[in-house]
């Protein structure tokens, strides 16, 4: 189906969403951290980047930024236990960022979201579920 890149510094946790996101058809790619990442999009562009944003020494809030200062941020979806409204309005300001999911997540719930995200050529408006998605508002890309 999608080239899916996890960015996630706790194995356990990449390991398990990346075992169910490949049961499910993905191609996946874990990354522990932004260089990592960094060097994962340098090989192949994902169609979609998963990513964390506190991973110990790095911050997405920082990292995220300098990727699309870069011109190499992929479409991403921000998975994450650390949101404050701070962030989601930081985060909002990269078009590349196409949505957040907080963490604890339903696994069947992320699927759904990523399909969603994979099949849809704009952005829509934002909405925030009682499951936690939180769709950032963007404009409709050009066909």
């Amino acid at each position: 189906m999608a080239d899916l890149l996890l960015v996630d510094n706790d194995a356990r946790i990449a390991d398990l969403v990346a075992f169910f996101l490949r049961r499910s058809g993905h191609s996946v790619r874990t990354a522990k951290s932004f260089v990592e990442a960094r060097a994962e999009i340098a090989r192949a562009r994902p169609d979609l980047m998963l990513s964390d944003l506190d991973l110990g020494d790095e911050h997405g809030l920082v990292e995220l930024p300098r990727l699309a200062a870069s011109g190499i941020l992929p479409p991403t979806l921000v998975v994450s236990g650390f949101l404050d409204r701070r962030a989601q309005l930081e985060l909002e300001r990269l078009p590349q960022v196409v949505g957040v999911l907080a963490k604890p997540f339903d696994l069947d719930v992320l699927v759904a979201r990523i399909t969603e995200l994979l099949a849809r050529p704009s952005r829509a408006a934002s909405v925030v579920g009682d499951d936690g998605w939180i769709e950032l508002a963007r404009e409709t890309e050009p066909a």
